[in-house]
């Protein structure tokens, strides 16, 4: 049976419309469908697009029929200035020339509207955001991440940045402006913990480089299953379900694991081949590791927790019978509480939260002028407070690099580990949004029922791995889990076919963009006093960063796009470049002949080279390229604050990666100090 694919009625009676053809642009009107609001796109001229083509008498690009199925489509001749000054949010990517909204416009730019004029495009966002450096195949060579990772993550941002405009175009009943950088939004979403590490001069290496064996990927007998056992306790956990083996003995602690890795993964490679990989996940699971199977796209269409959370949507694109996957949230309407201001000024939310994706949301409405509370009990510490990585290796509960990145512009309050049900329970009745990521465990352990916050009028936005039901609603998970389950790690591949090692841990930044979105959404939107739990899966926002490819195996055969070549290049610097060639400039050379003419020059020189004959190229900057870059230290993107440890004094942030127009970065507040804010005062306003 054909059904749409559900929505959130919480920006119902928004009207937005898309100007370009740009992939984040059409994202970022996408996701603001999927929220309520009424888009329209002037359609645009047939695009060459990377990935699967869908069949039918009208064949489309897989990536356009996913992000547009929600729109209404415009005959390409209709006048955009109508249309914009009818309009509450224009989204403008890939096109040019003015435009006239009496409200908010979102333009797009590959470096921000103060940037070099440059073509663009997935691999260049990919490049210059650091996500290419995070990837890698067995050679050391960067892998592109299939379709597009960075400009859909791109998009998510450009979508929260519009509804930041909404909310001060409310206030002031002025035009607003912003622009969005899609090289910082893939910073923001894609290198968030490689560029605290710098920053703070941590030790080691970053993000998902930290974790030791085993940690990885296995080969199976129906494919492969990705295992993190990073902690002593996931040791352990691993070791019972392999039968407590002697080869285990003396390496019950970290240091014993790293020097031993390669016995560890040889081990460990010889149990998980005479297994199936979803056998392999469930019994690790069981015991406490986290595991799950590196799916391909087309299997997550089988999957028994997106089935029972109703995800696979059966839908008609055109004249094709497509399942798609819906927004990666379920909502549950709770009733209309005590009216309240729309907006986001003024709006309070309590976080319990812990690690990334769960505090993140409350660092990025903490800067949009939210009065975030982070409820910290001092027996059960943030991770990223207790082990670090910590500002130049020295430990200490203010010097986690990592929680500083993720809980800028907000405050913390210390509840009683004897009482902590009545504190959570007081702090919790005088918000309007609680955040949580802690799960339903330690939930009820808390005494905080969702479904009667939400009857109460308040938001309950809760996010996990899979979900808080369903058949591996208790899975445990790192980001590097859901992108395996999600489809991306499984179609990272490096030239032979060969998984790539995929670093970043985008899935965490990014399910925090979307969900800081629906917040958003429904602060601004009418239903703000009207409450709702919201119940946000992780592997299934990664399922959206390769949606177009589950959409395709549901129509069996499908076409490829072959036309664009995508490569990365050594220069004679050393350095890499990466290639993103599509239309006719493809012409003008062979991929011999453009090796050729990067292996001869420096990196920097070429690239410009490129790009000023309309070439879509770009180095590929790691994390510390980024943060000494000039350009970006110019935006202001890595903003200086005093941070709460006194030893450090002042330290850097990760910005927001918009802005409005004619204003610097959005400023934010340092990291709270742990229990500086006292119970007498948790959502009192103060002035940043």
């Amino acid at each position: 049976m054909s059904q749409n694919p559900p929505t959130t009625d919480f920006l119902v009676g928004v009207r937005v419309l898309q100007l370009g053809d740009g992939i984040a642009g059409s994202a970022a009107a996408a996701l603001l469908a999927s929220l309520g609001a009424d888009v329209a796109k002037i359609s645009s001229a047939p695009v060459r697009r990377v990935g699967p083509v869908l069949p039918g008498s009208q064949p489309v690009a897989a990536i356009d029929a996913i992000l547009d199925h929600r729109k209404r489509i415009l005959d390409p001749d209709a006048d955009p200035a109508a249309y914009s000054r009818e309009s509450d949010i224009v989204i403008v990517d890939g096109t040019t020339g003015p435009v006239a909204c009496p409200s908010v416009v979102v333009t797009l730019s590959p470096f921000g509207a103060d940037g070099p004029s440059h073509p663009g495009g997935e691999l260049v966002a990919q490049a210059s955001g650091g996500l290419l450096a995070t990837i890698e195949g067995n050679d050391g060579r960067p892998v592109p991440a299939p379709g597009y990772v960075a400009l859909k993550s791109a998009g998510a941002i450009a979508a929260l940045a519009a509804l930041h405009g909404l909310d001060r175009h409310n206030d002031t009943q002025s035009p607003v402006h912003v622009d969005v950088s899609v090289q910082e939004a893939v910073i923001y979403t894609a290198a968030l913990p490689e560029c605290a590490h710098v920053m703070y001069r941590c030790p080691g290496r970053a993000g998902s480089g930290r974790y030791l064996a085993p940690s990885g990927v296995f080969p199976c007998e129906d494919g492969l299953v990705r295992i993190t056992a990073v902690e002593n306790h996931q040791w352990n956990g691993l070791l019972t379900a392999f039968g407590n083996p002697d080869w285990a003995a003396g390496l019950d602690e970290r240091p014993a694991r790293i020097e031993h890795a390669d016995l560890i993964n040889a081990k460990v490679t010889e149990w998980s081949l005479k297994r199936r990989k979803a056998d392999c996940a469930a019994l690790l699971q069981a015991n406490g590791v986290p595991s799950t199977p590196v799916n391909l796209p087309g299997e997550l269409l089988d999957s028994p927790q997106l089935a029972h959370r109703s995800s696979l949507i059966p839908t008609r694109i055109g004249d094709r019978d497509v399942t798609v996957l819906g927004p990666p949230w379920r909502t549950t309407p709770g009733a209309v509480g005590q009216r309240r201001p729309r907006g986001l000024r003024g709006l309070r939310i309590a976080e319990l939260t812990h690690v990334l994706a769960g505090p993140i949301i409350g660092s990025l409405l903490g800067a949009m002028g939210a009065t975030v509370v982070r409820l910290e009990d001092p027996d059960r510490l943030d991770i990223y407070r207790r082990s670090g990585p910590f500002a130049d290796g020295i430990a200490g509960v203010e010097r986690g690099a990592y929680y500083a990145v993720a809980n800028h512009s907000k405050r913390s309050v210390l509840i009683d580990p004897a009482n902590a049900a009545a504190d959570v329970a007081a702090a919790l009745s005088a918000c309007d949004v609680v955040i949580e990521n802690v799960g339903s465990s330690r939930l009820n352990r808390l005494r905080v029922a969702p479904t009667e916050l939400a009857a109460s009028g308040q938001l309950m936005m809760r996010v996990s791995g899979f979900g808080s039901d369903g058949p591996l609603s208790g899975y445990r998970v790192y980001a590097n889990n859901v992108q395996a389950y999600g489809g991306l790690a499984g179609i990272t591949t490096d030239g032979d076919g060969n998984p790539a090692r995929l670093g970043t841990v985008l899935a965490d930044p990014l399910s925090s963009v979307v969900a800081a979105a629906v917040i958003a959404a429904w602060a601004v939107g009418p239903r703000s006093n009207t409450g709702a739990v919201v119940d946000l899966s992780m592997a299934e926002v990664v399922g959206y960063t390769v949606a177009e490819y589950v959409a395709a195996a549901s129509v069996g055969e499908v076409d490829w796009d072959s036309a664009v070549h995508r490569g990365v290049y050594p220069s004679a610097d050393s350095r890499w470049v990466a290639v993103e060639l599509t239309g006719d400039e493809g012409r003008d050379f062979s991929e011999g002949e453009l090796a050729d003419r990067i292996a001869a020059s420096s990196a920097e020189a070429v690239t410009a080279e490129l790009a000023n004959i309309g070439v879509r190229a770009a180095v590929v900057r790691n994390a510390e390229e980024l943060v000494t870059d000039g350009h970006l230290a110019a935006r202001g993107f890595f903003p200086e604050i005093t941070h709460p440890d006194p030893d450090l004094g002042t330290a850097l942030l990760v910005g927001l990666p918009w802005r409005f127009a004619g204003e610097g970065p959005v400023p934010l507040s340092p990291p709270p100090g742990l229990g500086t804010t006292s119970t007498d005062a948790l959502y009192e306003r103060t002035t940043v």
